[in-house]
């Protein structure tokens, strides 16, 4: 399976060893952002493309009001984020569910904040999900994104449906989201976008 198609969607034992990875290297920076963000208490969050589960960890090792959801289409990546999230699992404050945020079946206005931690690049129909986040946004609920940027002209930036913060704006805007902002602060190579509904 080509690289992409991994990183899109982990399988195998290739798919388990990026899970891995992931929760190895990547949830500290998603932690350094969340230590000065976290989220209200008894916030009903959902982490689409969940991967490995370390981030759903740390939020619920922060705050055990949270309630928590973790989605993600790789059968491998639900098992590993089961693996490590057993307590809370074990409590009923998190719950796993193995599908695309365009199937995932939920009530409108469900959560508090949802985040996308370097996933909305491997989306199909990258307009549609965010109106389904929107939608299934509460009033003043908040979607997260934190993800790569890379470079103009990059073989990444080619492939990229979202390629600068203009057109990250522009599309949740044209999703229904109101107040929009994207800063590049995070760390060198990094874009964070914050969208209000």
């Amino acid at each position: 399976m080509k690289s992409e198609n991994q990183g899109a969607k982990p399988k195998g034992i290739v798919g388990k060893t990026i899970g891995v990875l992931m929760n190895r290297y990547h949830t500290r920076l998603y932690k350094r952002y969340f230590c000065n963000n976290l989220p209200e208490y008894s916030s009903r969050i959902l982490d689409v493309g969940c991967g490995g589960g370390k981030f759903i960890q740390f939020l619920s090792v922060q705050d055990q009001s949270y309630v928590l959801y973790g989605l993600d289409h790789s059968a491998e990546m639900i098992a590993l984020t089961r693996k490590i999230n057993k307590t809370a699992i074990s409590q009923n404050r998190l719950h796993l569910i193995q599908d695309s945020i365009m199937n995932m079946v939920m009530p409108d206005n469900s959560f508090d904040l949802i985040t996308a931690l370097e996933t909305v690049q491997f989306w199909d129909n990258t307009y549609e999900c965010f109106s389904k986040i929107y939608r299934l946004l509460r009033p003043g609920g908040k979607f997260t994104i934190i993800n790569r940027y890379p470079a103009v002209g990059s073989n990444w930036w080619k492939s990229a449906k979202l390629k600068n913060d203009k057109e990250y704006i522009s599309a949740l805007k044209q999703s229904g989201f109101g107040v929009v902002a994207a800063s590049f602060s995070l760390k060198k190579g990094w874009i964070t976008v914050e969208a209000v509904k």
